[in-house]
């Protein structure tokens, strides 16, 4: 596998375009749970999704603080 390398920029922007689909999702969920007739099936997959792109951030944000940490010992 290549390593592709990131600069702080693209990571920043990677983190707010995850963020933003967060939100989103958010807002279905939401808009899910306020139906009577809610699916639960539909719930648990937005849920997921959500699950996956908040762990998503926290690598990238993890990937910010290894990038800082580097130029501060450099």
């Amino acid at each position: 596998m290549t390593r592709m390398r990131l600069s702080r920029s693209t990571i920043a922007a990677r983190i707010a375009s995850l963020r933003n689909r967060h939100r989103e999702l958010d807002a279905q969920v939401s808009e899910e749970q306020k139906r009577s007739w809610s699916d639960g099936a539909i719930l648990t997959k937005l849920k997921r999704k959500k699950m996956r792109l908040k762990d998503e951030i926290r690598r990238y944000e993890g990937l910010m603080v290894t990038l800082s940490r580097r130029k501060l010992t450099s």
